[in-house]
């Protein structure tokens, strides 16, 4: 008897995951438009932090057994420690240690508000030349 191709119970556990966080991100911030393709989940938006603030293009990268990434599109900002981001010109959101992204975590209920949280941040940064957001060593994990 020939054996039948079949999806794994994990991998497909896996695709359904990756849908769902899809749907949830587009019922919860219609802003945001997301595609799944190559194990890889992308969702790109525009946030307006606050009232008088300017808007920012961001795009939410999510890689199935990795962590979300997130960068901003436009407007271009250069990648400082100072204002909590990457080498790499992702934006730094939470400590990893401290708070570890969960595969069982939610885009639309964490990733989301903490864009829109530094985004309130870095539009103080403007202008205070001061980050006033949580802060955590970049030393360690700078390269991300």
């Amino acid at each position: 008897m020939a054996k039948r191709p079949w999806i794994s119970r994990d991998r497909g556990i896996n695709e359904r995951r990756f849908a769902i966080q899809k749907a949830l991100v587009e019922k919860h911030f219609p802003c945001f438009k997301c595609k799944l393709a190559h194990r890889c989940l992308e969702c790109d938006g525009v946030i307006t932090p606050s009232e008088g603030c300017g808007s920012y293009r961001v795009r939410i990268s999510y890689t199935r057994g990795g962590v979300p990434r997130v960068r901003i599109k436009d407007p271009q900002i250069i990648p400082s420690s100072t204002i909590h981001m990457y080498n790499n010109g992702a934006l730094c959101l939470y400590e990893p240690r401290e708070t570890p992204w969960r595969g069982s975590d939610n885009l639309h209920e964490k990733i989301i508000p903490w864009i829109a949280e530094w985004l309130v941040f870095y539009e103080l940064y403007l202008v205070c030349g001061k980050w006033f957001g949580p802060e955590a060593p970049h030393a360690s994990f700078a390269k991300e």
